[in-house]
């Protein structure tokens, strides 16, 4: 009778402490280890979650990856992977409100752009027009540039100077943007960009920043470099895991990993910034030409862009999103986490 009824009180004090959860996710990273969003802004935001979550949640990255960047969040939602983060562009047919940071003219910093992108994606479109079967944790960019010419004596000056100007962009708003503008556009993903640009295919290229210029070894290629006030184009990228993934995870949890994602994710990228400068000292000691865009010449690229940015508008406007509530908003905003707040 005794030993029953230890057996007894062993299985009610078992019942009493239920087991601790874990979930083990496996993350996609599609980039080189020593990039700069990987080093300081993934790898970082998944070891604070880990952290938070005292090891409750842990993520396993494969050493390369999983799927090609157009096909990571299929990949994801399929099953292949757990959680990755992919640049927004290849969801511009089912997802037009997240091609807003894509927009020409409209980046003034990395943080400014990932804070105030979250802001307005957490104030317009959240609830509107979600990924399918992920849960979005986070909205980030990296730095933009704008318009490089591969020959000093004729840097890009003008809507003269763009107009039937042969020129390499990544795919998609960017394409179109200077398109409007009136250039001959071969758009590509970046790592076709080298290809491209060494085989003379075109004359000069737009959108890469100094930083990748280097890392995708077309630095020599640069001669000279028009900035653009909001730059032409900054590459944005979601952050997500699977609804079903994230679903076995405690709501307790949940909060966890939400307290250190969005906002606080984004402001990760602070750093990006000053990697950018150090790029650009680098390529004008290298004897690239930067020069700023004349007023003349904003006044122009502003006029020839108005109907990339009235499209989008346009596009969202079935979603029941006011866009241009929301452009202005975005823009705003990065005012405002300049000043501090």
């Amino acid at each position: 009778m005794r030993i029953i009824m230890a057996g007894v009180i062993a299985a009610l004090l078992a019942g009493a402490a239920p087991a601790v959860s874990e979930t083990t996710i496996v993350f996609n990273n599609f980039l080189a280890p020593n990039d700069a969003l990987w080093t300081d802004v993934m790898k970082p935001w998944i070891t604070e979650i880990e952290t938070a979550t005292e090891g409750r949640v842990k993520f396993t990255v494969p050493d390369s990856s999983l799927a090609p960047p157009p096909e990571l969040l299929n990949s994801v939602q399929q099953g292949v992977m757990d959680g990755a983060f992919s640049m927004v562009g290849f969801v511009r047919e089912t997802n037009p409100e997240l091609q807003m940071p894509l927009l020409p003219m409209t980046y003034f910093g990395d943080v400014e752009t990932s804070v105030a992108l979250w802001r307005t994606y957490d104030q317009f479109f959240k609830g509107k027009n979600a990924l399918k079967d992920v849960e979005l944790l986070g909205l980030v960019s990296t730095p933009a540039n704008s318009l490089i010419s591969m020959d000093a004596a004729k840097p890009i000056d003008s809507l003269a100077a763009l107009a039937g100007l042969k020129m390499w962009s990544p795919p998609g708003v960017p394409a179109d943007a200077l398109s409007a503008a009136g250039a001959v556009v071969s758009p590509g993903p970046a790592v076709r960009m080298h290809e491209v640009i060494s085989g003379g295919v075109v004359d000069s290229f737009c959108c890469i920043n100094f930083e990748s210029l280097e890392v995708f070894g077309v630095i020599d290629y640069a001669k000279a470099a028009t900035d653009v006030p909001g730059h032409i184009f900054a590459p944005a990228f979601a952050v997500y895991l699977r609804s079903d993934v994230w679903a076995t995870i405690s709501p307790e949890d949940q909060e966890k990993i939400r307290a250190v994602s969005g906002e606080a994710l984004a402001r990760r990228t602070a750093g990006s910034d000053d990697k950018e400068t150090a790029a650009r000292e680098r390529t004008l000691a290298a004897g690239v030409t930067i020069a700023p865009a004349s007023e003349a010449f904003v006044a122009e690229l502003t006029a020839a862009f108005a109907p990339v940015k009235d499209a989008w508008i346009a596009s969202v406007e079935p979603l029941g999103i006011d866009g241009k509530a929301a452009l202005d908003f975005y823009i705003a905003e990065q005012a405002k986490v300049a000043a501090g707040n």
